[in-house]
């Protein structure tokens, strides 16, 4: 054991009391989300839309703008709710739900925790489907809001996405009417149609400046009033080309899309090479929006040369920038690029090796010392702030990357997954952990690569126990040691015993737990391996308490303190130390756990992790309690509900039952 001991802080810790005792985070302030795209364009044409949508949506409620593709829909729900966004203070949520494009269209459930992460839940993967929806209500209740809901195609859809805020403003885009909804709620139904012709004719003379009136008027005539095609074609009539008037776009009864395709081919025709390239690597991805550095790694193109296709693209409103520094086309031209690619392979593998790199570098600032094959790669971002950062952006491309169906991408999809496990561990994104690694399992399966199969499963495992499926999880470690024994990987097969000793702990099978602990720890040491020694003694600590093996318990959680802080492992030295305030608590080692869970506090926030705060908020109530001080268990289970709470964990249920237990205190 390295040389931390509780003693040695306790003086020091203890005063800690006196600046600590006061804690709540109670005036922690509430997060108000600005979720809206960029507007893009002006609105030409739609004063009279807009003023109606006003009209509606002035108390509140719910309008469904509904229309055919390229109509301007997400335009005007757009541009409303940025004019209005003034007046509704508790901010605005947007989702697209892709209920219309290639890639699979967002479920209720990943919409729902997206929402609540944005109103400052930081664990919502924990809530099961309807805890969700019922915590989003909660969150909005008082809220005077805006909630954006894109590209919808079913009620049930966004049935479960509305606020019951009567207050808040819901705007919802389809291509249906859905009649439905005005069954359950109070809805206002609008058909955004095309634009007429002196509209047309105006946006096609914002587009282009001065030009030949009579050209300008015989393109509005040929793009059928629709914005997205007036857009284009004025685009390149700036360019100097002559619209290919004998074409007759106004087939619109069932061949739009081949209409649209004209004026689709017409803009593209006109490209350079490697704006062609660009934009077709748009149409080879699952789709989501991507950054310069992307677009970049993607294309295969040199900086300069990418850079000027973006603005090549952004230029004949092939592109938009969607978010600052983010790029991606509208749906439909997204599908046009989409059929001119002859082999996506070639853009997916780049994909596929930008994003493993860049989220393998993420991984290793976000759990440094985590185990990490030879083939993992390097590159990206600088510290573990933006590291958590870009992964959070880019989660929507890397799950939906593990999605590709192409089976000849296999080798790649478990390495992408593999390389955000650390984030995943710390984030607790359970849900798109879950569907990665499944994807993963799957192709590593496919491949008959047994050391793949092993490593996913072992993270796999990890994903369903904090999805609370340990029988489920306890499978797949069991089958992940037969695996790792099997190529010869030691490693790996003390990583999946510790794993299971995990579940087995929970489960009261202390005994084979701590038989697990042992002997992956006496491998770690072994070797060297100071950041496994630290997690597996803290295990142990925790299973030697059960087994009544107090000074081996002590021991070993003041080893993992050591080890942590060595390493600069803030949230694993809270954790620690929270271990140890329960080792102690379970033997009324009183006052050396207070100690302790003091220290818990203060790592805690040096790793910003309200949870672990919490969790040591929470202990420092119990201690209070037994030692005979209501008032001091009252302060601290107070601070622990507001951490559980900022984060929507459900501790929050069970603090709250604490706090009703102490008299003179009322339950919550």
């Amino acid at each position: 054991m390295t040389g931390f001991s509780i003693g040695a802080v306790q003086g020091n810790a203890l005063q800690a009391t006196a600046i600590h005792g006061g804690v709540s985070i109670g005036a922690v302030p509430t997060p108000v989300p600005r979720q809206l795209p960029l507007a893009g364009h002006p609105l030409v044409g739609r004063d009279g839309l807009l003023a109606l949508v006003d009209d509606s949506l002035a108390e509140g409620g719910i309008v469904v703008l509904s229309g055919m593709a390229g109509v301007g829909k997400t335009a005007v729900a757009v541009w409303w709710a940025r004019r209005a966004a003034a007046r509704f203070p508790g901010g605005q949520l947007f989702v697209d739900l892709r209920a219309f494009a290639s890639a699979a269209p967002r479920g209720v459930a990943e919409v729902l925790a997206a929402f609540l992460r944005a109103l400052g839940i930081e664990r919502p993967d924990e809530l099961t489907a309807v805890e969700r929806e019922a915590t989003f209500r909660t969150l909005m209740a008082g809220r005077r809001a805006i909630v954006v809901l894109d590209n919808a195609r079913s009620v049930d859809q966004v049935r479960a996405l509305l606020p019951g805020e009567s207050r808040c403003a819901v705007v919802v885009t389809s291509r249906v009417a859905l009649p439905g909804l005005a069954v359950h709620f109070p809805v206002t139904a609008v058909e955004v149609p095309r634009l007429d012709h002196v509209a047309s004719v105006a946006l096609v003379a914002e587009a282009v400046g001065t030009a030949d009136v009579r050209e300008v008027d015989e393109l509005a005539r040929f793009c059928a009033g629709l914005p997205l095609a007036l857009r284009l074609a004025g685009c390149r009539l700036v360019a100097g080309d002559r619209a290919p008037l004998s074409l007759d776009l106004f087939d619109l009864e069932d061949g739009s899309t081949v209409a649209l395709r004209k004026v689709f081919s017409w803009s593209y025709d006109h490209l350079e090479a490697e704006a062609r390239i660009v934009f077709q690597l748009f149409g080879a991805l699952p789709g989501g929006s991507l950054d310069a550095a992307a677009i970049r790694a993607i294309s295969g193109l040199p900086s300069e040369a990418a850079e000027a296709a973006v603005r090549s693209l952004r230029r004949a409103s092939l592109l938009v920038e969607s978010a600052a520094g983010r790029y991606e086309p509208h749906d439909l031209l997204r599908s046009y690029a989409r059929e001119l690619v002859s082999d996506p392979v070639t853009f997916l593998d780049r994909a596929f090796d930008y994003f493993t790199a860049a989220a393998d570098h993420a991984d290793d600032l976000v759990s440094p010392g985590r185990y990490r094959p030879p083939w993992t790669l390097r590159g990206g971002v600088g510290d573990r702030a933006s590291a958590l950062a870009w992964v959070d952006v880019e989660l929507a491309n890397i799950v939906a990357l593990c999605a590709v169906g192409d089976e000849r991408l296999d080798h790649r999809r478990w390495r992408l997954a593999y390389a955000v496990r650390g984030y995943f561990y710390f984030t607790k994104r359970v849900d798109a952990w879950i569907r990665t690694h499944t994807a993963a399992l799957a192709a590593a399966v496919r491949l008959g690569d047994l050391a793949a199969e092993a490593l996913t499963r072992n993270n796999l495992g990890m994903a369903l126990v904090e999805a609370g499926r340990l029988d489920e999880a306890t499978e797949h470690y069991g089958r992940a040691g037969e695996l790792f024994g099997q190529v010869g990987d030691s490693h790996g097969r003390c990583n999946a015993l510790v794993n299971l000793a995990a579940v087995l702990r929970r489960q009261g099978d202390f005994v084979a737990a701590l038989a697990n602990h042992q002997e992956a720890l006496a491998y770690y040491r072994d070797h060297g391996l100071g950041r496994n020694v630290g997690i597996t003694v803290r295990s142990m600590a925790r299973v030697e308490s059960e087994l009544g093996m107090t000074a081996e318990a002590v021991g070993h959680a003041e080893e993992a303190i050591s080890l942590a802080v060595s390493m600069d492992l803030y949230l694993d030295a809270a954790q620690a130390c929270n271990t140890l305030g329960l080792v102690l608590v379970s033997a009324e080692h009183y006052a050396r756990a207070e100690v302790a869970h003091h220290l818990a506090v203060d790592y805690s926030r040096k790793a910003r992790s309200l949870r672990e705060e919490g969790i040591a908020l929470w202990r420092l109530g119990g201690v209070a309690r037994s030692t005979g001080d209501p008032q001091g268990a009252a302060r601290w289970w107070s601070a622990a509900r507001d951490c559980f709470q900022a984060i929507g964990a459900k501790e929050v249920r069970a603090v709250d039952d604490d706090l009703g237990s102490l008299e003179g205190f009322p339950a919550t």
